[in-house]
């Protein structure tokens, strides 16, 4: 916990220095004054036989004219894929990208790569594809009691994520069953299917919490004090993106979510005397933060159902034992008290976008 505070600690101050940094870059360049540099470029390293391309991407980001940055999706999936190191050591290399362009600088072999990528994503003929994603909650793990004879487990990266796979047929006696539990929840049951290559968004938000976290004597002010106040945002999110293998016969997905819920506050006492209450105190707050994140990318059979068993995960429900409650307005789901859920995620391909 000390180690999070500090590190939010230093962001906030990184934050709070991006004014001046820019700031900085209007001024004329005039380099680093304690270390020799050579300014301009005629030709880019290329000691490993990297090549520079421009793809052209346009045909995908054209498709959401009302997403900013569409193209964050292909950079995410490489990303993903490499490692954001990769691109930040030998040899010389380059990734970036703008609405209409990726732009990459690497060797022959990565480039094939990254090719691949683009074409799985801009194929025409799987723009008839959808997989339907549902998200599934119960507040136990002993579902597995059941389902033992349907699951077979498949292997993840992740230490915190399980996977498993089901035959089609089975899948919906197995939501079936997990239906027949008191504490069984589907958060989305309205939006629950995502294009081949599109990215899937699910979001649980609260209300920020807010909360005073410093209060300091300030004599010019009425009250004598001037108190600071701080907030969290509680919620959490889910986002996959599903792309078909080449062949068409195996499914990808690159998949995240996160969950930031406050377990407590912490309150405390500040002395705050002022003249007309010189033995004052008052009270502060520090909020007791979760934050979980889990990420993985995975691939399985396309014929075949994929259940990600994310752990159990604290989320903000109103009433675990109303369902339809959950079903209605967003702002109904959040109470500020967290519940921990095991959190179930089934995932199939479904030609068409026909749910059957």
């Amino acid at each position: 916990m000390i180690q999070k505070a500090r590190t939010v600690f230093i962001a906030i101050l990184l934050f709070l220095q991006i004014p001046f940094l820019f700031a900085q870059a209007n001024k004329p360049f005039t380099g680093p004054v304690h270390l020799p540099f050579e300014k301009g470029l005629s030709v880019l390293p290329n000691k490993e036989g990297q090549i520079w391309i421009s793809y052209d991407i346009s045909s995908y980001t054209k498709n959401y004219p009302n997403v900013s940055n569409p193209q964050r999706t292909l950079l995410n999936w490489i990303l993903l894929d490499t490692g954001p190191d990769f691109w930040h050591q030998e040899p010389f290399s380059v990734l970036t990208a703008d609405r209409n362009r990726l732009y990459v600088y690497h060797t022959p072999q990565v480039q094939q790569y990254v090719s691949n990528v683009l074409d799985r994503f801009m194929d025409p003929k799987k723009k008839n594809e959808f997989f339907s994603i549902r998200i599934l909650l119960v507040q136990t793990p002993d579902w597995r009691t059941r389902a033992a004879e349907w699951i077979r487990p498949w292997p993840v990266k992740s230490k915190d994520i399980q996977g498993w796979l089901l035959r089609k047929e089975i899948r919906n006696t197995f939501v079936a069953e997990l239906a027949k539990r008191s504490d069984f929840l589907e958060l989305n049951t309205a939006k629950n299917q995502v294009p081949h290559g599109e990215t899937y968004g699910w979001v649980l938000a609260g209300a920020p919490k807010k909360f005073v976290r410093d209060i300091q004597i300030a004599a010019d002010q009425p009250i004598g004090y001037i108190a600071d106040s701080g907030s969290v945002d509680e919620g959490y999110r889910i986002e996959a993106t599903p792309l078909l293998s080449t062949d068409g016969t195996q499914v990808e997905i690159a998949f995240r979510c996160q969950s930031t819920v406050v377990e407590k506050m912490l309150s405390f006492h500040l002395k705050i005397p002022t003249k007309n209450a010189p033995r004052q105190q008052l009270e502060a707050e520090l909020p007791q933060i979760l934050n979980i994140e889990r990420k993985e990318k995975i691939s399985f059979p396309k014929d075949l159902v994929f259940l990600f068993d994310l752990g159990m995960i604290p989320l903000l429900i109103e009433n675990p034992q109303n369902q339809n409650t959950l079903m209605g307005n967003l702002s109904k789901m959040v109470s500020g008290k967290s519940i921990y859920y095991n959190v179930l995620v089934l995932i199939e391909a479904k030609e068409g976008g026909i749910s059957d």
